[in-house]
């Protein structure tokens, strides 16, 4: 799924100590909040599944289960520090805006010609385990900007003005066929006044839009294929929709454009700037990227200095210092508790 989307990857550099009970039900606990058992096993499955892709493509056949368990813990352990860290801070995390960020995905997916739910049943991971790492990223994007906060909106939206062509959303509508001779007589069907919602719901192998009338809302550039995007962009640039960069708009209908998916024949029928939120202040101010990395980091080596971690022995041990999971040394029993000795220092574990 990393290949997808854009998955919180922060490297634990400090030490941790656990001093706290862990249910059997849950695969650790974090400054007391529990990890389920379940939530677990589906991250699990999400990281064997990336982990056989990486195995298909090199020829290989094994896997590494109990590494891809520890794995996957390690990263419902980082997700929880985080989110106990933003709600420390004073920020809330809102799923309106989560589910914004869904929404953004399966139209990104969906302009691509694939389908989102067969597209996560491939990747072998739940809408739940993509919309938990989503808020996680959503709260790690929160922290990096009280951290190391952007311009003034008023330069950025002079930046944005300046790079228009950058930036600009184009609305585009397209009918999907098998082969260019069904592509030329939609196309005919169009050109000659025909009803778009008509055309694509009768020959539109696209499931998704058909529906819609085509419709694929807005796309970005590199929302789509190549081949489609750069179709769409030069019909942005014909018609009434020239030199525009807000409203309703008709291009001209396109000749048939070749993808991986078939043939499309397309329309722009809307422009727009984004709006300014922060994913397009970190596009416009990309200088600032680095130092936010940074401060990210020394934040999140807070956390977890000041955490308290345990992990079920089922899964393994906490590695308080290098705030990992590691394989356990004997049989399972009781949890560890492991306590650092000042910050960086020497760890000691005892029943």
């Amino acid at each position: 799924m990393r290949r997808l989307l854009s998955v919180l990857c922060l490297a634990v550099l400090a030490a941790g100590c656990s001093g706290l009970g862990v249910r059997n039900s849950d695969a650790a606990t974090v400054n007391g909040t529990g990890i389920p058992t379940d939530r677990l096993s589906e991250m699990t499955k999400a990281q064997l599944g990336q982990q056989q892709q990486a195995q298909d493509q090199q020829g290989q056949q094994s896997q590494d289960i109990e590494g891809a368990t520890r794995q996957a813990l390690e990263g419902l352990i980082q997700f929880q520090l985080v989110l106990d860290g933003v709600k420390k801070a004073g920020i809330t995390v809102k799923e309106s805006d989560v589910d914004a960020r869904m929404e953004q995905l399966k139209q990104q997916v969906t302009a691509q010609g694939q389908n989102f739910d067969e597209l996560l049943k491939t990747r072998q991971i739940s809408e739940e385990v993509l919309r938990t790492q989503q808020r996680v990223q959503l709260a790690v994007d929160l922290i990096a900007v009280k951290l190391v906060p952007y311009s003034p909106d008023a330069e950025l939206r002079k930046t944005l003005d300046k790079r228009k062509d950058d930036f600009l959303e184009v609305r585009v509508r397209h009918v999907l066929v098998k082969d260019k001779a069904t592509a030329d007589k939609a196309r005919q069907e169009l050109v000659a006044g025909a009803d778009w919602a008509t055309v694509a719901k009768q020959r539109s192998i696209d499931t998704q839009s058909k529906e819609k009338g085509g419709d694929l809302g807005f796309n970005a550039k590199g929302a789509t294929v190549k081949q489609f995007e750069t179709a769409e962009f030069a019909l942005a640039a014909q018609g009434d929709c020239k030199g525009r960069t807000s409203g309703s708009c008709a291009s001209p209908i396109s000749q048939p454009v070749k993808t991986q998916y078939g043939f499309h024949v397309l329309q722009v029928v809307g422009v727009r700037l984004p709006k300014l939120d922060n994913d397009l202040r970190a596009k416009l101010e990309p200088a600032v990227k680095d130092r936010r990395q940074q401060a990210i980091q020394r934040w999140f080596d807070e956390q977890v200095k000041a955490a308290e971690v345990t992990v079920n022995p089922r899964f393994g041990q906490w590695d308080a210092k290098n705030g990992k999971v590691v394989e356990r040394e004997t049989a399972p029993g009781a949890a560890t508790t492991t306590t650092t000795a000042g910050a960086g220092g020497p760890a000691s574990t005892q029943p």
